[in-house]
């Protein structure tokens, strides 16, 4: 049943696929909920939903105190994740370490002057603990090679000071997100792939799966809980990489591919097309920086912190379906 309540949210990055099933969440509440976006119409996951849509670029002077203004809680569900190794700029042509510091500087110093509440969408890398020495070496190895891990370990840290020093924030780390509403690149997409038959092999890796359901349900809890000023770990279902292709090709009807590839044969080898295609100013499509994430779930500590919450997340089977049912939707499957 429905909670009656008074929140005026703010969500940007409404058109995301974590930031669409917040909005969902928010709304099925009865928050009043304001979706900002960078794209100049609604998109396809929040035109019927009743919102109040606003389009904008956050570096735009003054567009976060516009856009804060008159709410008690904003959702950061758009923070910097380069997947690029080699991409040393980011579109604005900025260093996306420096980037992310100021864009993170600014939305604390806007929070200040609204006093408003904070829940920061983050990542569950930041809560790695390497167990052996071969594991640090991993880690280290893959934090010199690539910006997203010291980004997202600096805005975490921004954060927590921000929340010792009096604003309220939830910080969600969700693992490997799944189910409806997602937008991405198609090209970026593992399920329409798979069902396109795009992907010839799978990789020798576990992987934890969440709903994205789950994570905005449990994001309220810790609203509702005012669990303030700790990360908090939101992870599913332990599977390996060819359990989860393959359940995904039944559900679909379709072949799943019948090759296994060694994790660090296959990074080795997104690494190096990188590199090759970074030398002439091209993007691969298949950033190493995802399959650097995938292997850290080899020394994830999978916590109790949705059952904590009060989620029980939902069966894989309804994830995908769900998740399969949209993507034929939108035209991607």
């Amino acid at each position: 049943m429905a909670r009656r309540s008074t929140i005026n949210a703010l969500v940007i990055g409404a058109s995301g696929h974590i930031g669409n099933a917040i909005v969902r969440a928010f709304l099925d509440r009865n928050y009043r909920v304001s979706a900002c976006s960078r794209r100049s119409t609604s998109p396809a996951n929040l035109s019927e939903l009743p919102v109040r849509y606003l389009s904008g670029d956050i570096e735009t002077p003054g567009q976060l105190d516009k856009w804060i203004a008159g709410h008690d809680l904003v959702v950061d569900a758009a923070a910097p994740y380069p997947l690029n190794v080699f991409s040393l700029l980011t579109e604005a042509g900025k260093d996306p370490i420096s980037h992310a510091e100021r864009r993170t500087r600014l939305m604390l110093d806007a929070l200040r002057r609204h006093k408003a509440r904070l829940v920061y969408v983050g990542s569950f890398v930041t809560g790695v603990r390497p167990r052996t020495s071969a594991q640090r070496f991993q880690h280290q190895a893959m934090r010199l090679a690539h910006p997203y891990f010291e980004i997202k370990e600096l805005i975490e840290s921004q954060i927590l000071d921000a929340s010792r020093r009096g604003i309220q924030v939830i910080i969600a780390n969700p693992t490997y997100c799944l189910g409806p509403w997602d937008l991405h690149d198609r090209r970026l997409c593992t399920i329409p792939l798979l069902l396109s038959g795009e992907i010839p092999s799978s990789i020798g890796q576990t992987l934890n799966v969440i709903d994205v359901r789950d994570v905005a349900a449990a994001i309220c809890a810790a609203i509702e809980g005012e669990r303030y000023g700790e990360p908090i770990q939101m992870s599913g279902h332990d599977i390996s990489t060819g359990e989860l292709y393959s359940l995904i090709c039944k559900i679909g009807g379709v072949p799943s591919p019948r090759m296994s590839t060694p994790t660090t044969v296959a990074l080795a080898g997104a690494y190096a097309m990188e590199l090759v295609l970074g030398t002439i100013g091209e993007k691969t499509l298949l950033p190493a920086g995802g399959m650097m994430m995938a292997t850290l779930f080899d020394y994830l500590v999978s916590g109790n912190e949705l059952q904590q919450l009060g989620i029980t997340p939902r069966p894989l089977t309804e994830t995908l379906v769900d998740a399969i049912k949209w993507y034929r939707q939108i035209g991607y499957c």
